[in-house]
């Protein structure tokens, strides 16, 4: 971003800490077919373990709540925010399918006033969608298309309303939720949790099970070809340069190299696809212990993070930065600088001076 921004696009929800550093080593081990969640104590496998790891993960679903089982004929799977359905008979890209939570929890209040249609024009705030005839806004706009518009939620079938205190929209297949007070964090807008309502008025069983001695626990380093391994530079890479920054976009992984040797490694988070990091070789330009970082537009996604630790820019706005919002490294997150975490930004602030170049790939 500009100005100093290289902050998160808003997300939500607990996020799984990917491990750091040299130690995080997954070498020549196969992707998993399936995964055991302790956090509620359930496994998912293959087809919807993959529609969830491409769609959106814990952020936008959630953990898994049940098992898989069967509901009239389909096998189904409920999650924290969403319920997967599997239909073999549909073409490739559409045999999981999402239950449209928000159409179903709703049934019966269309004539209450949120949910009547109304008749407007789309304009730098909202977006109108003749579909259903509802407005989306602002903040849940922005969060709507950065997380899978219409294919992940559906279309918009209230308008914005308060529920328990709080503004709310609701969905073909979710619900928002504004939390005014997080702004600035990746939890001002969240999704509730729908799932766990359909799961517990239909009395699915959500106890947990115990993990199986051959599934191994989730982590998203499971899914990444293994960047701890790398001891050689890559071609193209600096290897004149005394000191030098490589940040590995494909593999959300930034390396620290003294000539041909490395030095230092971890995960990072660059730009989401709206914002990438840019490509290139560069310098560090400037160096801060502390910096405040905002941006955005108000109302829609500005943020305000104070005190962002171990600040080092390389290219206007851009920098190399500690990160204390989230933990979800291994996977895009930003605005377009690169977070680290907060041990890992420490010592590249200490050990990088003014002038190290940075050079940042795919």
């Amino acid at each position: 971003m500009r100005s100093r921004i290289g902050i998160i696009v808003s997300v939500l929800a607990l996020v799984v800490v990917a491990q750091f550093s040299f130690g995080a080593s997954s070498a020549g081990a196969a992707e998993p077919d399936r995964v055991y969640f302790p956090q509620t104590g359930h496994t998912l496998s293959y087809g919807f373990l993959q529609y969830w790891l491409n769609n959106g993960a814990v952020t936008v679903f959630g953990y898994p709540i049940s098992e898989e089982r069967n509901e009239q004929g389909v096998t189904v799977q409920y999650f924290e925010r969403a319920v997967f359905e599997w239909h073999p008979e549909a073409p490739p890209g559409w045999q999981v399918q999402l239950r449209r939570l928000g159409s179903l929890l709703t049934a019966g209040r269309m004539d209450e006033p949120a949910f009547r249609p109304v008749q407007a024009q789309s304009d730098a705030a909202c977006e109108y969608f003749s579909q259903t005839q509802h407005r989306l806004c602002n903040g849940f706009r922005s969060f709507w298309n950065a997380h899978g518009g219409v294919r992940i939620f559906g279309y918009p079938i209230s308008e914005e309303l308060t529920e328990e205190g709080r503004v709310v929209q609701y969905f073909e297949r979710a619900r928002f939720e504004w939390w005014p007070e997080l702004a600035g964090t990746p939890y001002e807008i969240q999704i509730s949790l729908l799932g766990r309502t359909l799961a517990n008025a239909n009395g699915v069983d959500t106890a947990p099970i115990p993990q199986s001695a051959d599934t191994p626990t989730y982590d998203p380093a499971l899914w990444l070809d293994d960047p701890t391994t790398v001891r050689v530079p890559p071609p193209g890479a600096p290897v004149n340069e005394p000191k030098w920054v490589e940040v590995d976009l494909s593999h959300q992984y930034l390396r620290a190299w003294e000539y041909g040797t490395l030095v230092f490694g971890t995960y990072v988070s660059t730009g989401v696809p709206a914002h990438p990091t840019p490509t290139g070789m560069f310098r560090v330009y400037r160096k801060l212990p502390y910096d405040d970082m905002q941006g955005g537009t108000p109302g829609i996604d500005y943020y305000y993070l104070p005190r962002v630790p171990d600040v080092l820019y390389f290219l206007d706005g851009y920098a190399l930065h500690g990160t204390y919002w989230h933990h979800n490294f291994g996977h895009v997150m930003s605005h377009g600088c690169v977070n680290l975490p907060l041990d890992a930004a420490a010592w590249i602030y200490s050990w990088a001076p003014v002038g190290t170049l940075v050079w940042i790939h795919q």
